[in-house]
């Protein structure tokens, strides 16, 4: 039996079932890329030659790109990709795409849960979707423009929210993309610049 998870998509205006928590850390990395368009999860396969046997391969994902481009991904644990087998498999499958005129991408949990950025990703997701707060949030997006870059802490300073009441905000904002911070600098908290994203 495998372990199944459900990912709620804006993007995709769908749920998707994943068969790991890798795989469901990677649905937040294509949910927030700008470059993708669309990502399918565990989509229609097909089959590679290994050492003279036909064998089927369902990739993890079928990402599309902005600019019409798709790629299949492929998610593995880092000690997993390393197997020797494993990595000559992979290499098969490649060939195969290659001949179909298409490309298979490996992305590891190295990749997928480096630094802070996948936790800031799943603090995103946790409040998209949620447009209670437009008339606050407006407020919010007052007083950053007013400053141009803004701590959460000064941002505090300056209200009369509690502090859960503002990163609630601040949250929801950036989540439909009003506010922006940088998900890749540090945990988001009270130190967390932001800033309204140009155009």
């Amino acid at each position: 039996m495998k372990n199944l998870y459900k990912f709620s998509s804006l993007k995709n205006r769908a749920s998707l079932t994943v068969e790991s928590s890798l795989e469901f850390d990677a649905c937040f990395h294509f949910e927030y890329s700008k470059s993708v368009s669309t990502f399918e999860a565990q989509p229609i396969g097909f089959y590679y030659q290994y050492y003279g046997k036909s064998l089927p391969y369902t990739p993890d994902f079928l990402v599309s790109i902005a600019d019409g481009k798709q790629i299949y991904y492929e998610v593995k644990y880092s000690k997993d990709a390393c197997n020797p087998e494993v990595k000559d498999r992979f290499r098969h499958k490649q060939r195969s795409c290659i001949e179909q005129g298409l490309e298979l991408r490996l992305i590891t949990e190295r990749q997928l849960r480096k630094g802070p950025l996948l936790n800031n990703l799943k603090l995103l997701h946790r409040y998209s979707g949620d447009s209670k707060y437009n008339t606050q949030i407006e407020w919010v997006l007052a007083l950053i423009r007013m400053s141009g870059v803004v701590t959460v802490r000064e941002l505090l300073d300056e209200s009369k929210l509690s502090q859960g009441q503002l990163n609630k905000l601040v949250l929801t904002g950036a989540s439909q993309g009003l506010i922006r911070f940088d998900l890749d600098a540090t945990p988001f908290g009270l130190d967390t610049e932001i800033f309204i994203p140009h155009g």
